[in-house]
């Protein structure tokens, strides 16, 4: 009997398992990269980053070292190395029974092992400039009793960056078990009380961290013999932490990224003073694995190309911190960039790249944007305080906000191309920009 409720509560802790730890060989190292990774426009440093990369320390298929030569194959300037915190998972608050799920926290990793490697890679390797973080899963729960088990929030991650201390990290208030019995009613529903998360996120970000909600569109369910994972989108709580710093549009989160949705309403939310800071968006690979070259679009999935004026470590989280970013993803995106976007007061104001700045005006605005490529898209369209106030078929535009002009409108602007051909999760033509703020002197 005792063996049998040993073996239950290994195939519970199973549903929970992301084990991965064997190192596919990279194989090629290319004297030219395949893209652009950074190029210089008007005073800027134009990055093309891939955030959110995972290596053999959790369930990716490549050493840091090979990972960071993929990103120089592929041709990207900056490269955010995030692998899974999960390593050990307990049944239970006694912790008799446990697996090793093969994250950071697992038996044979551990924080001063990854970390350790994370900083050598970084010091090392000059292009791309590797962004050290983690991927953490805050909080699941279990809806019936053991031996069965429906866990709840087992796909609604986030990742981290900017944490240099290990103990930040073992010390955070993030689940390490998972109950035998269902919890109680107060937190059993996280679409009312969704305290666990905004409680971590908080936690993370008193000690100085960056954080993003990944994949807010990726459920993450199925079953593993009695136990099935089976979590809704998270996209109720993109807008519910009010000192989260960022969403993930791209490429499993466009959803919240369309007008009105939930970026939107966090960034009204800021507008409303129910915010410090901007809720800023971006794009990620979510990158695991990649047989061979050409066979997906690799670290290039979902991109971000950060406005520098210094490229490096401090650099990029400069530009994190302040919203110069373009989040982009799609074979037809892959060369060009943003090479205005700008808001002034009808005349030229001198700066063609504004991403993330506020404006004072005492004129109607006049938003101009173009891409430094000229492209045949679907749509182009200015969204003004979450909702549509001009399109176009070209990816160079001038607008006058008479309407923001006349009534004097603390407003903000941000700009979503849709390029050609189907929009799907993986297979999608989108580029989007972060806001620019307007108030009035």
């Amino acid at each position: 009997m005792k063996k049998a409720a040993i073996l239950l509560a290994l195939i519970f802790l199973a549903g929970c398992s992301l084990t991965n730890k064997k190192a596919v060989p990279l194989g090629e190292k290319k004297g030219t990269p395949a893209h652009t990774p950074s190029r210089q426009y008007d005073g800027w440093t134009i990055a093309r980053g891939s955030m959110h990369n995972h290596t053999i320390y959790s369930d990716g298929c490549r050493t840091m070292d090979d990972l960071v030569q993929e990103a120089r194959n592929e041709g990207l300037a900056v490269l955010g190395i995030t692998d899974h915190r999960e390593g050990r998972q307990c049944l239970g608050k006694h912790e008799k029974f446990c697996i090793q799920t093969g994250g950071v926290e697992s038996k044979n990793e551990g924080y001063e092992k990854y970390m350790n490697d994370l900083r050598r890679v970084a010091a090392e390797s000059k292009s791309p400039v590797v962004i050290p973080g983690l991927e953490v899963v805050p909080y699941v729960w279990n809806e019936r009793r053991f031996p069965f088990a429906v866990l709840r929030g087992s796909s609604w991650h986030f990742t981290v960056y900017n944490i240099d201390d290990q103990a930040v990290y073992e010390n955070m208030p993030a689940f390490r078990m998972v109950t035998i019995k269902g919890l109680k009613s107060a937190v059993l529903d996280p679409f009312n009380n969704i305290a666990p998360f905004d409680k971590w996120v908080k936690y993370m970000r008193e000690h100085g961290a960056i954080v993003a909600q990944a994949h807010p569109q990726w459920l993450g369910n199925g079953w593993t013999l009695t136990v099935r994972a089976e979590s809704p989108y998270p996209l109720f709580m993109t807008d519910q932490m009010p000192e989260l710093n960022l969403v993930a549009l791209l490429p499993e989160g466009f959803n919240a990224g369309a007008a009105g949705g939930k970026w939107d309403q966090g960034l009204m939310q800021y507008l409303a003073g129910f915010r410090d800071q901007p809720f800023w968006a971006w794009g990620e690979a979510d990158y695991h694995c990649q047989n061979k070259a050409g066979d997906s679009p690799g670290l290039r999935m979902g991109t971000t190309l950060f406005y520098l004026t210094d490229l490096s470590h401090d650099g990029v989280i400069d530009a994190i911190k302040r919203g110069r970013m373009v989040g982009l993803m799609g074979n037809e995106f892959q060369e060009v960039y943003v090479s205005e976007f700008s808001v002034g007061n009808g005349k030229p104001s001198g700066k063609k790249i504004m991403l993330g700045e506020e404006v004072k005006l005492d004129a109607a605005p006049v938003v101009r944007f173009s891409l430094s490529s000229d492209l045949p898209v679907a749509q182009v369209s200015l969204i003004r305080n979450g909702r549509v106030i001009h399109t176009s078929k070209s990816t160079s535009f001038e607008y006058t906000d008479k309407v923001a002009g006349e009534k004097k409108l603390r407003c903000y602007y941000r700009v979503e191309v849709v390029g050609q051909g189907p929009v799907e999760i993986a297979n999608a033509n989108l580029l989007f920009t972060n806001p620019v703020f307007v108030s009035w002197k």
